[in-house]
């Protein structure tokens, strides 16, 4: 696996054996970057269940300001951490090595805030839902923020909270990508 473009094109991302990582296809990442466009640079992102960092280094990679990594996996976040250190990216990077909706409060306590929150929990899970019905959750997001949810294809509709609306979904193969925007009158 390699990031597509930006300033780390063709660089390797490792993936860490035994671990049950299932990253996201570079066909699958490709497609999504060119959904959301120059919406990536400047932006500060939130990759829940992180596995490789796959989608925060492409969009480091892009031009995004910063990346926030949750992981709990102690060596899937150690072989991040590698990564990270390899690309000379420590600075703009953060990674946390704790359960993801655990953290969602951990963040908004420290107000942190992103314009873009990207998820792509174990499939067939019920994480999904328990990041979104967290009462952290929302106000993690900037006004007018984005929600990306990578999940299996297959699964029942996903619904987020009233404060959310569906802007993209797309099928690839058994992956379905999925958009929300945050409306900016909803906290």
């Amino acid at each position: 696996m390699r990031i597509i473009a930006g300033r780390f094109k063709g660089s390797r991302i490792p993936s860490p054996r035994g671990t049950g990582v299932r990253p996201t296809a570079d066909r699958v990442r490709e497609a999504l970057f060119s959904v959301l466009g120059t919406v990536v640079e400047g932006a500060h992102v939130l990759e829940l269940f992180a596995g490789t960092g796959a989608f925060g280094l492409e969009a480091l990679s892009r031009g995004a300001g910063s990346v926030v990594f949750v992981e709990q996996d102690r060596k899937t976040a150690e072989a991040l951490s590698r990564t990270v250190r390899s690309f000379g990216i420590e600075d703009c990077v953060s990674i946390l090595k704790m359960d993801a909706v655990r953290t969602l409060k951990v963040l908004a306590d420290q107000g942190r805030v992103f314009g873009i929150v990207f998820m792509d929990p174990p499939y067939s899970s019920d994480l999904i839902l328990a990041v979104v019905s967290s009462d952290a959750f929302p106000g993690l997001l900037e006004p007018e923020g984005l929600v990306i949810v990578e999940r299996e294809a297959g699964e029942s509709e996903l619904e987020l909270p009233s404060a959310f609306s569906k802007r993209f979904s797309r099928n690839y193969g058994g992956t379905v990508l999925e958009i929300f925007h945050r409306d900016p009158g909803d906290v």
